[in-house]
């Protein structure tokens, strides 16, 4: 809901729209009762179809549901901290703040392999394409023997991060390197994970 109001709220002020979501992005405020409402349904309806879900699961599938929940949680903080560490050091531009005049300046390009040190600015790697990337870990989630399943999620999740990186490009918010480093450090933060819990990204062995 946030990065909708506020990239409406930067396309109505003619600001860039890649800064909608970013640090020194323009924000717009909503009330904390709609905030509240919309957490409270989220919640609501997450929690029942996850209950109804795993109500139908075996001890031992939920055994195994929890060492991948253990795994994913694991992912997600590594791949996050590395992106968010990287984001400091690199201190690159965005697109926009190199096109257009920023906090009454104007940024420099850098190539992705350049250190520019604590800039304030945080273009490399890009933390939504490290974000959406975390549903690259959903086929683990699929019963091992439901093929079908892994391989729909794990499309899906491709899909989904693929079209992230396209999205914060296109807006001016990341350069394509930001974007593919991320899927970078998710892929094999995910491949390390899942190999330690004995996981492959799809078990095509798992019907014989």
């Amino acid at each position: 809901m946030f990065y909708g109001v506020t990239t409406l709220n930067n396309i109505k002020t003619h600001q860039a729209l890649g800064a909608a979501n970013n640090s020194i992005g323009a924000t717009a405020t909503y009330s904390f009762g709609l905030e509240a409402l919309f957490t409270f349904i989220i919640l609501v309806i997450g929690t029942f179809l996850i209950y109804k879900w795993l109500s139908k699961k075996t001890y031992e599938e939920l055994s195994q549901l929890i060492i991948v929940a253990i795994a994913g949680i694991a992912v997600v903080y590594v791949s996050n901290s590395i992106v968010n560490t990287m984001k400091v050091n690199w201190g690159r531009f965005r697109p926009y703040e190199i096109k257009e005049i920023v906090s009454s300046t104007k940024g420099t390009f850098t190539n992705f392999w350049h250190l520019n040190g604590a800039t304030g600015h945080q273009s490399f790697p890009s933390g939504h394409t490290i974000a959406a990337a975390a549903a690259l870990f959903l086929p683990f989630f699929a019963d091992r023997k439901n093929l079908k399943g892994q391989k729909i999620l794990a499309y899906s999740g491709l899909i989904f991060t693929l079209l992230m990186m396209a999205a914060r490009v296109r807006i001016g918010a990341h350069f394509l390197s930001d974007t593919t480093m991320s899927l970078i450090i998710a892929a094999l933060v995910t491949f390390v994970a899942t190999k330690a819990i004995g996981y492959s990204f799809i078990e095509e062995d798992s019907l014989n």
